[in-house]
């Protein structure tokens, strides 16, 4: 069983965000909204499509980039690069690929901080087009893993009742969605100090990407308020219920 992994702070969110050019139908705080349903598009297809980060002030590393499904960037060259001097002569490549498909992109490297980053998407021939670019500058591995006592399933955006001859009526509203439940136990207060960090900067509301026990990469939100629970003077546990996000 994997350990779990929270990915929960996204680059982009703290800098100042610039792009090639954008469809403002289509605008570019879709790349860092937590709403991988709404797409951000570029107006013209440049041979070198950039995403452009500055962290002006407010510094942090990054260890890695997750792209969700629902991209158009197949086939195209992608290389993330980083600058000390906006890319005036300091240009260094961090990972660089050619995409296959359309699925998630997940990305990872040595945590690097440096104060410009940028996405070069080369071979645009039609607007690119992505939900979001989540450079993750926090994230947090489970050191106590969950207890083998979790719940997984699929939760079924179904309704059913029966009429009152007994008859049966269903309806489908949308796609099944990904459920987990875990619990957590004994567990040091550095544990602890990690998940109310997570809590505190997702504010209640901000989903994030969950690397669950079978490694799988979804992006969820939490359900429950965490709750923790002492388990002796210097142990404690928790449980978290979280649900994924679909586009």
């Amino acid at each position: 069983m994997a350990n779990v992994i929270l990915y929960y702070g996204n680059l982009l969110e703290t800098s100042t965000v610039s792009v090639s050019n954008e469809n403002t139908s289509f605008p570019k705080y879709r790349l860092y909204d937590r709403d991988i349903g709404k797409l951000f598009k570029g107006s013209t297809n440049p041979t070198n499509y950039i995403i452009l980060i500055d962290q002006v002030a407010n510094m942090h590393g990054v260890s890695g980039l997750i792209i969700p499904a629902g991209h158009n960037l197949n086939g195209r060259l992608c290389t993330l690069q980083y600058s000390t001097d906006a890319f005036a002569a300091d240009i260094n490549t961090m990972v660089e690929w050619t995409q296959s498909g359309s699925g998630l992109i997940h990305k990872s490297f040595a945590n690097t901080e440096k104060r410009y980053w940028r996405l070069v998407i080369t071979g645009t021939d039609t607007l690119p087009e992505l939900a979001e670019f989540f450079l993750y500058t926090y994230w947090y591995t489970f050191v106590q893993n969950v207890a083998y006592e979790f719940q997984e399933k699929k939760h079924r955006n179904v309704s059913r009742r029966e009429t009152g001859s007994g008859k049966l009526r269903t309806k489908k509203y949308g796609e099944a969605r990904r459920y987990r439940n875990y619990k957590v136990n004994f567990f040091l207060a550095a544990q602890k100090t990690a998940f109310e960090d997570w809590e505190t900067r997702c504010e209640g509301f901000k989903s994030i990407y969950v690397s669950d026990y079978n490694g799988d990469l979804i992006f969820m939100e939490i359900l429950n308020e965490i709750t923790f629970v002492p388990a002796s003077d210097s142990l404690w546990s928790t449980e978290l219920e979280l649900m994924e996000v679909l586009a």
